[in-house]
């Protein structure tokens, strides 16, 4: 493993992936400008082997294979070879950071090589000008599918930092899928709604709007410009008073990344202070398949358009007197999210009540817990108990 990562950081091994991944990379920096600094560094279900760099050394070779559930994972098989899944990490996220991988694992008749690091693994190499930390968590043996995770910390002054998982030098079978390393930094990423807002608010009868970025508690709103969206700057579904209006988003509103909670800048059209059902329901859809919904019920966490006072979770974030009317105000719902499994995309849908007028979204991820720490390597694959 060791001198098989010092021939990766000399670019002496092919990749079939890192062209590919570098061109994604500079694509989204240019779409959406620098990578803000959130907990999610990667997320990789294992389903493909396509942006990962494939090595193998003697009998060691790496395929997809249907997992439990239909789901594909990556199995990696050798026999006293070597075979392993590498990337490189983006240093702009990870460097300064304590670094936290889990993943599902699940491995079969692994059988220790010559050296105690020759086994299965979750391995980090970490590049700096003094040299190159290896950190990483084994595996032996045979044990069913089950969540995996290491800490490890990686310098301010690192100048490559690789992800390795399969085998080395030893002989078994391993799996792996729904991968994530994370940083231990908060994100916060404005949702964008461009493709599912639907209406200008002088439709709506909307005086007075807010425009540009607004935050309430440090979290940012961004609000979409109407003229540049085709005459659209929010969301709008159907309620009692509007029954011709939408009954859904349009599509998928995407998001990609875990989320530790979600923050909806809304407010009910006509809305009234309390209702036994909801207005309207918000689902996210996970990476894997499974779903998680909130209710968005009036005179609890979503008031009307006019209201000035907080509700049990709608917190008024912008209000403004029009210049012929009523007061226009919008607030803020806190939808906590109870899963480490990256958020897909979001979805919502009336339900029964007043129309839902929708202006921007916002997911927050807050840093993960640690789990055990990496077993630290020199290059030899002798343990050490502190590298300088």
């Amino acid at each position: 493993m060791m001198e098989l990562a010092l021939h990766f950081f000399r670019g002496e091994v092919r990749s079939c992936g890192r062209d590919r991944l570098a061109v994604m990379w500079a694509l989204c920096c240019l779409l959406f400008g620098t990578p803000l600094p959130a907990a999610t560094v990667l997320f990789s279900p294992l389903d493909s082997l396509s942006d990962w760099t494939v090595r193998s050394v003697g009998a060691g070779s790496a395929r997809m294979v249907e997992s439990e559930g239909g789901r594909k994972s990556a199995q990696l098989t050798a026999t006293r070879g070597t075979a392993l899944l590498s990337r490189d990490l983006p240093l702009e996220q990870v460097r300064g950071c304590r670094l936290t991988l889990s993943c599902l694992v699940e491995n079969s008749q692994i059988v220790v090589g010559p050296q105690a690091s020759s086994c299965g693994k979750l391995h980090l190499a970490v590049q700096t000008p003094a040299g190159t930390k290896h950190s990483s968590v084994h595996f032996t043996g045979t044990a069913t599918s089950r969540s995996e995770g290491v800490s490890a910390d990686v310098p301010a002054d690192a100048t490559r930092v690789v992800l390795n998982l399969g085998l080395e030098a030893c002989s078994g079978t391993i799996r792996f899928e729904q991968l994530v390393v994370k940083n231990d930094r908060r994100g916060v990423f404005p949702v964008d709604l461009t493709n599912v807002l639907n209406a200008d608010h002088g439709q709506l009868g909307l005086e007075a709007f807010p425009e540009g970025t607004i935050e309430w508690k440090g979290i940012p709103f961004q609000i979409v410009d109407g003229l540049r969206n085709g005459g659209a700057d929010c969301l709008r579904l159907r309620g009692l008073n509007h029954p011709d209006w939408p009954a859904s988003t349009s599509t998928a509103v995407r998001v990609g990344r875990g989320a530790s909670a979600i923050y909806i800048l809304h407010a009910a059209l006509d809305g009234e202070q309390n209702r036994d059902s909801p207005a309207y329901i918000w689902t996210a859809h996970f990476v894997g398949g499974h779903t998680f919904s909130d209710s968005m019920f009036e005179g609890r966490k979503i008031g009307a358009v006019g209201d000035t006072k907080d509700l049990e979770n709608w917190h008024v974030a912008w209000t403004q007197k029009a210049s012929s009317g009523p007061s226009v105000s919008f607030g803020v719902t806190k939808w906590p999210i109870p899963s480490d499994t990256p958020v897909e995309s979001l979805s919502c849908r009336a339900y029964r009540g007043a129309s839902p007028i929708v202006l921007a979204v916002t997911v927050v991820e807050e840093p993960p817990a640690p789990v055990h720490e990496a077993a630290e390597f020199d290059e030899l694959g002798n343990p050490l108990e502190t590298y300088e």
